[in-house]
């Protein structure tokens, strides 16, 4: 794994990260979650990892989480376009799945 040490971030939040996104690439979203905020514990100001988390989030299907979590790294970090295209991308899906009506347990036709 290349570490790169972040200015300003401490390097146990770090590591706690990068835990973290080993495992959500072997989608193990809810633990990947405690290690995230464990992170943010400890680094409150790391944006990164509310992005992470949200993403984590996203993936779960808990749409009001991604989008609280996106806005966070969001405010943390206003140049975080990652964060707003995301969001964005959140908030039209959770829109776009009210307009679909909910399907019937009856016959379609």
């Amino acid at each position: 794994m290349n570490w790169v040490y972040m200015k300003g971030i401490p390097i146990d939040a770090q590591f706690l990260y990068r835990k973290a996104l080993e495992l959500v690439q072997q989608e193990r979203y809810e633990i990947a979650l405690r290690y995230f905020r464990q992170a943010t514990v400890i680094a409150p100001t790391y944006a990164k990892a509310y992005l992470a988390m949200a993403a984590c989030h996203y993936y779960l299907a808990r749409y009001d989480d991604a989008i609280r979590l996106f806005t966070c790294a969001i405010e943390i970090d206003p140049a975080c376009e990652e964060a707003r295209i995301q969001r964005d991308m959140v908030m039209n899906l959770r829109e776009l799945q009210g307009r679909i009506p909910q399907q019937s347990t009856g016959m379609p036709f």
